[in-house]
């Protein structure tokens, strides 16, 4: 079993509602080996579960896609992906993660999950959602209040 110090969790899934499983998905193969992320899923089979939560380490998974996961090991594979993509935030103050978690929420209606005060992964359900964040964080890491990655781009067509 893994050192609970090493195991990112949840506090706030996007669907909660939705899940009645939680998994843990090995970091190893994201770079961070001995780490875990704990994802809430929904399954009725136990072999396919639909992701219920917005990754906070787990580079190309989002909200909603379906994965194949090993129980015992954490390793997974994409079985199908929703269409949503994911982009991360690191804030670096107290205020911008603030005014952030407000517009995020009620200006844009995007879905975010926050990872304590300063760090944030948001769910980019469509295009227009994309746009309008990519907008808003532009600003934000131009002055340095933030950094921002593609934690799951769209793939190449």
């Amino acid at each position: 079993m893994p050192d609970p110090a090493k195991i990112i969790t949840h506090a706030n899934p996007a669907w909660r509602e939705r899940t009645n499983f939680i998994a843990r998905l090995d970091l190893a193969q994201h770079g961070e080996p001995g780490r875990y992320e704990q994802v809430w899923a929904r399954t009725d089979d136990h072999h396919l579960f639909e992701l219920c939560c917005i990754p906070f380490f787990t580079y190309g998974i989002s909200l909603g896609d379906t994965l194949q996961i090993d129980r015992e090991t954490g390793t997974h594979t994409i079985h199908q992906k929703s269409g949503h993509r994911t982009i991360r935030i690191a804030f670096r103050s107290d205020e911008a993660a603030h005014q952030l978690h407000d517009t995020l929420t009620g200006t844009l209606g995007c879905l975010a999950e926050f990872h304590g005060l300063h760090y944030a992964a948001i769910d980019l359900a469509t295009d227009h959602h994309a746009s309008a964040v990519i907008d808003m964080l532009t600003p934000l890491h131009n002055a340095s209040a933030l950094i921002w990655e593609w934690a799951d781009p769209r793939p190449a067509a």
